[in-house]
């Protein structure tokens, strides 16, 4: 990446935990970041929504930590703490004082080790309670909040693992048991199946010493199941689905089938988006916003997964403008996008985005925590992160075009079109 260079090392302990080192002594403070290789992919239909709701149980207490214990404590010296799950991952990060690393890794050492001695009925029950009223709240009782889940539910088969949503459905989450939990846990949670990152100021030999004495002891686990459905049903045709909901105006999904996050085509994907919708002087800002002005928001983006991605336009028009309008313009510059070459401008607009991006994002120890842990993940090289930058700039308007030929195209997407419910529907 030009100007920054990542320096880093990694070794992996006998129990299979991989170990990636990234020192920089600039400022007094390290990143924790710990990665399991478990998300919502490797759930099944009918069990859905456990890998999130073990988001929330990671923080209520292990066999040496009391409930909430560890937000206490990470807080009360500084530090800030997180967890976050997706499709193909779940992670937990702490950023705080170098003096506190040994405190830091502690505390992630005895959940991954000793959580299920201090999981119980009500810790169980609670946390369930938690997460039902998020799905509520965030989901169900938002304004197009289900979008995402009807989405997914028209890209991929029922049996498919990106079919359900990150939070689970409600019904599965209804059902769930203390024994189904326990046996998840059982099955991914385990050093084998994990990652740990530290970035920032340390020691090196301490930094191993510690690693060495609280998490060289935690057994693997054998037979941690691989997920082995593979997704193949490209341009299969459109498919469109309309929603009448509680909505002040429609809006309008679509999203287009890429594959997997290590593919070029995803990064083809994510370079169109930003021709697209990067920036004011971007195609869909200039034509849809500025020029023609229908629409009050549009994004463009791309859910990049393991096994498959998504190529996403989501807009919302202005009150006084018709989804058909907004549709037929969309579709007129997806068809320029097929058709025409992007210009060399553009090529250059959008490569130097990238460029002050990336540098932004790398001024942060714990971003950097995270981009390694994600890299050695998914591309099982965490020095991509050093090289993605070249696979940006090597981009060509043959390598767009071909790739938006192949998948961006009418045969190859779904749509979710939410409508305001109609007067008498909402009297019933």
């Amino acid at each position: 990446m030009p100007g920054i260079k990542i320096e880093f090392e990694e070794y992996q302990l006998p129990n299979g935990l991989h170990v990636i080192l990234h020192q920089d002594r600039q400022i007094p403070i390290v990143a924790i970041n710990l990665w399991y290789r478990v998300g919502s992919r490797n759930e099944r239909p009918g069990k859905t929504g456990f890998a999130h709701l073990f988001e929330h149980m990671m923080f209520q207490g292990s066999q040496h930590v009391p409930p909430e214990m560890h937000f206490q404590l990470i807080q009360s010296v500084g530090g800030t703490l997180n967890g976050s799950t997706y499709f193909d991952r779940t992670n937990y990060y702490e950023t705080l004082p170098s003096h506190y690393l040994e405190m830091g890794l502690w505390l992630e050492s005895d959940r991954m080790g000793f959580l299920l001695p201090a999981l119980n009925e009500e810790k169980f029950r609670t946390q369930l309670e938690v997460v039902k009223n998020e799905r509520r709240q965030r989901y169900e009782n938002q304004p197009y909040g289900l979008w995402l889940e009807k989405i997914l539910e028209l890209a991929f088969p029922a049996d498919y693992p990106y079919h359900w949503p990150v939070i689970g459905y409600m019904s599965d989450l209804e059902k769930a048991t203390l024994d189904d939990i326990r046996q998840f846990f059982k099955t991914y949670y385990a050093p084998n199946n994990a990652s740990l990152v530290l970035s920032g100021d340390f020691d090196v030999t301490q930094a191993k010493k510690l690693i060495e004495q609280y998490f060289a002891e935690i057994p693997p686990y054998e037979n941690i199941p691989p997920v082995n459905k593979h997704f193949s049903a490209y341009n299969q045709g459109e498919k469109l689905s309309e929603i009448h909901d509680h909505v002040q105006l429609p809006r309008l999904h679509f999203a287009y089938h890429l594959p997997g996050i290590s593919s070029s085509e995803v990064y083809h994907g994510d370079f169109i988006a930003s021709v697209l919708n990067g920036g004011k002087s971007a195609r869909f800002i200039q034509k849809l916003v500025r020029q023609k002005q229908i629409v009050q928001d549009i994004q463009t983006f791309v859910l990049p997964m393991i096994d498959t991605s998504l190529f996403f336009i989501v807009a919302t028009p202005k009150p006084d403008q018709s989804i058909e309008d907004i549709r037929r313009e969309i579709d007129e510059e997806m068809e320029r996008i097929l058709n025409e070459p992007i210009t060399q401008q553009e090529m250059e607009r959008v490569k130097n985005q990238i460029i002050a991006q990336k540098v932004r994002e790398l001024q942060s120890v714990s971003v950097r925590a995270d981009l390694l842990n994600m890299y050695y993940t998914y591309y099982q090289n965490a020095n991509h992160l050093n090289e993605e930058i070249d696979v940006y700039m090597n981009i060509t308007p043959d390598d767009l075009m071909s790739t938006a030929q192949k998948f961006l195209t009418p045969q190859n997407r779904v749509g979710v079109i939410y409508l305001p419910e109609k007067k008498e529907q909402r009297l019933k």
